[in-house]
């Protein structure tokens, strides 16, 4: 247990405060292992669920302040560890979303459905449920007779998508992108669902591999009716989610901010953590019995190489790519048509997604009650395009939100832009050469949204699943009762038999496929 520890040595360190760290801090906290946890920003923990300084403007007389944050603002239907976290350690009650709106244009033809309801009250079964879109007339708007030659394709992309599990299978599919999954497809409709990809897994097509986009609506959409329900936090994560989380873990253990681990090594029976203490200058050393590594990919990969007892087995390790990303927060003094409180961009827009802040936060309620209204989009685009200046930015996301809601121009009132830098992970496949929960060194774990553990959940849920895996590590080391997991919703009779089927039909004939390959060799 922790008591028979030397007084000098933290019965565990996390490094990183993201929602990953703060999950296995938790955790810890309330079984009572005391964490330490350790988060190099100075002001705002959280990653990519951190809060920022404030926008704050003046508009009829007085002086309005919102504040900032990266963009997280909802749970989809299958976060169910997230959500029984926020039951056990934080006061929280999600607004359930009442429907989603996908919003395309073509050139100067703009054109919208509101497809969320459609999909998840569809009485098709999954995987069948998308085509419930087809008894909407307002969908009939944004497809012509040609896209019915996309059923071919559609059919291929739906088996392809059921025959197997590409995170389960550690199965990364190399060399292909996403925009193989929509081969024969009409041009329409593979902007209108690659659009969904772009919002899924955060990132552009040219950053989303094929595995990716599987691995993607698997989980978020097609073996399920129920998990496309989004619900939205009913504030700015940092106020609602971050703060409170680390207020609970600090019941039992501390945050330190501004504290940077530079280099690890073995101490005997323990780990020693080299930091940079920005608050008050210089470097520290800290001895822990366990280390939970929480960071994002590149300040994980920076970490272990600079550990020289560790950086020989840390070159072995595939690290995936960060992203650039940014949002825009524009404010008007006119209230938008009536509609969902969000939903995603398609085609020619060269935004991704939208929320109406008044429509979901509370700290937006007076500005709503003003008869005001505030919109969040995101972009999820090449680099070339956060290359630009952020005023230019702003001018591009304000012109595209005035192109689909023509209503507010002449009330723009105020812009922002959030420029996230490289803090988004590109997805790709955990594989054996993919850092596990389970690291390769004694007494280190890891956890975060990037990290390999057999769930098929993503991002929030699996920093969730991810940060309580490591922390049952710890935990059964300290001889305390670890968490129970929630497992991953079943799919739905239809696309289970469908999986059962094609798996048999891949195990017959891939070995076929496999001889004929390497004869033609």
């Amino acid at each position: 247990m922790t008591s028979s520890l030397p007084d000098d040595v933290f019965p565990v360190v996390v490094i990183g405060a993201g929602l990953a760290g703060l999950s296995a801090a938790v955790h810890l906290s309330a079984r009572d292992v005391p964490p330490l946890v350790l988060e190099a920003d100075t002001e705002w923990p959280g990653g990519r669920l951190s809060g920022g300084a404030p926008d704050t403007f003046e508009h009829n007389g007085r002086t309005w302040s919102f504040g900032s944050e990266h963009g997280a603002h909802a749970l989809w239907g299958g976060y169910d560890n997230m959500r029984a976290m926020f039951e056990r350690f934080i006061d929280i009650d999600l607004n359930l979303s009442y429907g989603e709106e996908w919003i395309n244009r073509w050139g100067n033809e703009v054109r919208y459905v509101e497809a969320g309801t459609n999909v998840r009250r569809s009485w098709l079964p999954a995987p069948l449920h998308y085509l419930q879109l087809l008894l909407n007339p307002q969908f009939w708007t944004t497809i012509t007779p040609l896209d019915f030659l996309s059923l071919p394709g559609f059919i291929t992309s739906l088996l392809w998508t059921t025959a197997f599990d590409p995170i389960m299978e550690q199965i990364d599919l190399p060399g292909l992108t996403i925009d193989d999954y929509f081969r024969f497809w009409t041009p329409n409709l593979k902007a209108t669902f690659r659009g969904l990809g772009h919002n899924l897994l955060a990132a552009p097509s040219e950053d989303i591999t094929l595995a990716a986009f599987i691995a993607a609506i698997r989980f978020y959409t097609l073996l399920r009716r129920d998990t496309w329900q989004l619900g939205y936090l009913p504030a700015n994560a940092h106020d609602c989610v971050i703060q409170p989380m680390i207020d609970k873990i600090e019941e039992n253990g501390m945050v330190m901010l501004g504290t940077r681990a530079v280099s690890l090594s073995r101490n005997g029976a323990y780990w020693d953590i080299r930091v940079e203490d920005a608050k008050h200058g210089g470097m520290r050393s800290l001895t822990a019995a366990a280390v939970i590594l929480a960071t994002e990919p590149l300040a994980a990969q920076t970490l272990l190489l600079n550990s020289p007892e560790l950086a020989a087995r840390a070159s072995q390790i595939t690290f995936p790519p960060t992203l650039r990303g940014a949002t825009a927060r524009m404010w008007f003094d006119a209230q938008p048509r009536e509609g969902a409180p969000g939903g995603m961009f398609t085609g020619d827009f060269e935004i991704d997604n939208f929320f109406w802040l008044q429509r979901i936060h509370s700290e937006f309620a007076a500005w709503n009650e003003a008869g005001c209204s505030a919109i969040e989009v995101h972009y999820y685009a090449p680099d070339t395009v956060y290359d630009q200046p952020d005023h230019m930015l702003l001018v591009t996301a304000t012109t595209e939100v005035l192109r689909a809601f023509p209503e507010l121009r002449g009330h723009f009132v105020h812009g922002a832009i959030r420029n996230n830098g490289r803090t988004q992970t590109q997805f790709m496949i955990p594989t054996a050469k993919s850092l596990h929960v389970e690291s390769p060194w004694p007494g280190i774990y890891a956890c975060g949204d990037w990290i390999g553990y057999p769930s098929p959940c993503l991002w929030m849920e699996r920093c969730t699943v991810t940060g309580m895996a490591a922390a049952n590590h710890v935990l059964a080391a300290h001889g305390a009762e670890p968490w129970a997991m929630i497992p991953p919703r079943e799919p739905e009779a239809l696309p289970k038999l469908m999986t059962r089927v094609l798996r048999l039909l891949r195990r017959i004939f891939g070995p076929v496929i496999g001889l004929l390959r390497r004869w033609r060799r």
